[in-house]
């Protein structure tokens, strides 16, 4: 291969490689591969073309916490660099034989551990990134929310998913305010800890953990969640309910969105989705100028009076009942009534674990009329952070933030679903199958539309027929579940180059993270069948190429270049990709194409460069002349 021309030379490798690599859904990744490949003895030689599961990338930020804790003067406290040591020694969370044959920690560092491999036949991959110093959650500020929101931010295009080690005391509040500070999440954020350490004999935290890892790392649910005790939570649903149990959390007003028994089921229908085309972001400007006061009978008006006072902002009124004060305190109701002209914002939460507020009685119209705001189902967690949320953005008017308040904007509050499914039994199509099958009941109407929504909606995505998919959403089908290769119909439309239909997915909930059985996303198949519209809308929505498929791509581009092939070059940049990754021999495209000869290919990619840096500094000049040589200049 080494004797032919560059453009000969890329196609043969390409060829080579395709021959030799192991199947498309048993990848190793190629850095690994590369490194593998060096490798002298046949016995590691056999390492590359074994079978190895796909692999998924977790990243889990071990905040502190009970789990990783360990006694000392009889009292249990946080060890700073223990954790991933007793890790290692644990074969139900780490694969020692796997991490050596694989050189993983070459790969991903020391701090990396990996999963046996999982039923779904799939590797966990999982680094861990401990704080210093570990914190007890009762320890834990509003500043700490914001850190782990930055290092989610920093890591995001790096991983498939997140577990957030926590301590249990405040991880209901930590949940709710950062599924308020992601805005369109588009991958699992998991907070996870254990009652008794994880080095206990007795302990829940080796399954929480697992769990925790297999989710994030197996289903895209673009949630902030919480995992505990086999069951995972909507992050703005839940409030701890039991100091002394393994069955230490509730989300009172919402089923669980998954629970892990003897399979990991998925409750699909209750996920809450972006509906958006922008890109994932964390807003970590929260304010503190806000409080929780519970009403108890003989309250005095001049204790809220206090409360209420300069600099509060923004205060969670924890009331009785279904939203209920005391309608006969005008005292008191006068206090309320002045902050709220004052421009403090007041939303009224029930103090039941269970319900919502309503204004079915006059002792809670009353509040209504004294300017608070209702909270619906919402925890007081959930409220709160809310506020501090919302009172922290400046660009808004007070109107607008208490309108802001009263919307559901990451599935915290109960949501007003009528009418908004056709009922099953009223579909035509769903009638004809069902009486063939004599089925009546509406759990079985169910299956049948869920087995048949995945191939029906790629159907429909395929020849871009939107209002059938409309049909579909309107009997209650989830579009984003995959067909049997795991193809969802946003892997569909993008290869078709359907933009109406990817934009109709995407403000639909559609996951432009979502994997097929081979490992592809969306943008890997707009990019593989050169749809440059629909390329930039996944890059606007916030699709990125995963590590090892950047590094795939210097060989691709490699090849392009030595073929001319600007069009295909246009689209990997478009995609993502730099166009200074250096293919398998550390030649970069624009090397190729100048040993060639290929002077508009090298004018071409220096132009895209140039676009890509938009102000050509001294520094990226020297970068491309080393990148290049002096032909460059002539080119240009």
């Amino acid at each position: 291969v080494l004797q032919k021309p560059p453009s000969q030379m890329y196609s043969t490798l390409k060829r080579h490689m395709n021959d030799v690599s192991p199947p498309r859904s048993l990848q190793l990744h190629p850095g690994r591969r590369r490194k593998l490949s060096s490798c002298n003895s046949i016995e590691n030689a056999d390492l590359i073309t074994s079978p190895c599961a796909a692999e998924a990338r977790v990243l889990v930020i071990n905040t502190g916490g009970t789990i990783g804790m360990t006694l000392h003067d009889d009292v249990l406290a946080p060890q700073a660099n223990a954790f991933v040591k007793s890790l290692r020694k644990l074969p139900i969370v780490h694969d020692e034989t796997y991490a050596q044959q694989t050189r993983m920690y070459e790969y991903y560092g020391s701090d990396t551990l990996v999963l046996p491999l999982s039923k779904q036949n799939k590797r966990i991959v999982y680094t861990i990134l401990e704080y210093n110093p570990l914190l007890d959650s009762s320890n834990m500020t509003t500043d700490d929310w914001g850190r782990i929101g930055k290092d989610i931010e920093r890591n995001y295009e790096s991983y498939d998913g997140f577990v957030i080690l926590h301590g249990t005391d405040t991880m209901a509040y930590t949940a709710s305010a950062l599924s308020f500070m992601c805005e369109h999440l588009g991958k699992p954020i998991i907070l996870t800890g254990s009652q008794v350490p994880i080095y206990e004999m007795r302990n829940d935290g080796r399954d929480n953990l697992l769990g925790a890892l297999l989710i994030a790392g197996q289903f895209v649910i673009p949630e902030v969640c919480l995992y505990f005790y086999n069951k995972l939570y909507r992050g703005n649903r839940v409030t701890k309910v039991d100091a002394g149990s393994f069955n230490a959390f509730s989300s009172p007003n919402l089923p669980p969105l998954a629970t892990a028994e003897v399979d990991i089921a998925i409750n699909w229908d209750t996920v809450w989705r972006a509906n958006t085309t922008a890109k994932f972001q964390v807003k970590t400007e929260l304010n503190r100028n806000v409080g929780l006061l519970r009403l108890f009978p003989g309250i005095t008006a001049s204790t809220v009076k206090a409360f209420l006072q300069p600099p509060m902002e923004g205060v969670v009124l924890e009331t009785y009942g279904s939203g209920n004060a005391p309608d006969n305190r005008p005292d008191l109701l006068e206090q309320l009534k002045k902050a709220t002209d004052a421009g403090v914002i007041i939303i009224n939460c029930t103090q039941c674990l269970r319900g919502s507020v309503s204004t079915s009685y006059a002792t809670g119209k009353v509040l209504i009329e004294a300017g608070l705001i209702a909270g619906g189902d919402m925890t007081p967690e959930a409220a709160l952070s809310k506020l501090s949320y919302v009172l922290a953005k400046k660009e808004l008017d007070l109107e607008a933030k208490k309108k802001m308040m009263a919307e559901n904007l990451r599935g915290e509050m109960i949501a007003d679903l009528a009418g908004a499914k056709l009922c099953l039994s009223d579909s035509r199509f769903i009638q004809v199958i069902a009486k063939s099958l004599s089925v009546s009941c509406k759990e079985e109407l169910e299956a049948i539309r869920d087995a048949l929504t995945p191939t029906l909606a790629c159907a429909a995505a395929k020849i871009g027929d939107i209002e059938a998919l409309k049909a579909l959403k309107e009997m209650g089908s989830n579009l984003c579940l995959g067909d049997y290769d795991g193809r969802t119909p946003l892997h569909v439309a993008a290869c078709e180059g359907h933009l109406k239909m990817v934009q109709y997915l995407l403000s639909h909930g559609a996951s432009v993270h979502a994997k097929d059985r081979y490992g592809d996303t969306p943008l890997c198949n707009a990019v593989r069948f050169r749809r440059k519209e629909v390329v930039k809308l996944l890059r606007k929505t916030g699709a990125h190429f995963s590590r090892h498929e950047l590094e795939e791509a210097g060989t691709e581009m490699c090849s392009l270049a030595a073929n001319g092939d600007m069009d295909g070059l246009e689209i990997w940049s478009l995609a993502g990709a730099d166009l200074n990754q250096p293919g398998y021999d550390g030649q970069t495209a624009i090397q190729v194409a100048q040993a060639i000869g290929k002077k508009d290919v090298v004018a071409f990619l220096l132009r895209l460069m140039s676009k890509k840096s938009k102000v050509c500094s001294v520094f990226s000049i020297f970068q491309l002349y080393s990148s290049a040589g002096p032909a460059w200049f002539l080119c240009l």
